[in-house]
């Protein structure tokens, strides 16, 4: 960390969601009856789709989140290898869940992605204070309705 830095740490964008034997057994029999579903309303192609989503979700299952570096300077936010000046931010939110917190930093161009990672160690106060020095935090925002049912489902 150089002298610049005023913050910096790592971390997983999305939570690594715990799912126990219930929540498999629920997943795999709607999998299971939308794929009956498919077979005898005869859209073959749905069935295909289903049983693939099942491989895929099984394939991408076992691999952790990506750690993503984030590092704030008076100059600049710094996101991986990524230079974003301030000027191009328009604010920050946080997300509280139940043993997590979820930093949202959104852009002002419409349409770009928002960057999202979560707070690890750092007290969320301590981030905030940072951030509001160059950034305003938005208290009106709220996670996208996918975004909640992602969350609530655990995928």
């Amino acid at each position: 960390m150089d002298q610049n830095t005023i913050l910096t740490w790592s971390a997983p964008a999305r939570p690594a969601h715990t799912r126990d034997k219930r929540w498999y057994i629920v997943a795999g029999s709607i999998a299971t009856l939308l794929v009956i579903y498919a077979l005898y309303t005869q859209a073959w192609t749905f069935a295909i789709v289903i049983a693939l989503l099942g491989v895929m979700y099984g394939i991408l299952h076992g691999k952790n989140h990506p750690l993503h570096s984030i590092r704030i300077t008076e100059k600049a936010l710094y996101w991986d290898i990524k230079t974003i000046s301030w000027d191009e931010l328009d604010g920050f939110w946080m997300l509280q869940g139940p043993d997590y917190v979820e930093l949202h930093i959104e852009f002002k161009q419409k349409g770009k992605e928002r960057l999202v990672i979560q707070t690890e160690n750092i007290p969320p106060q301590e981030i905030a204070a940072v951030l509001s020095r160059f950034i305003p935090g938005q208290t009106d925002r709220h996670e996208k309705l996918l975004d909640y049912i992602i969350r609530i489902c655990k995928l």
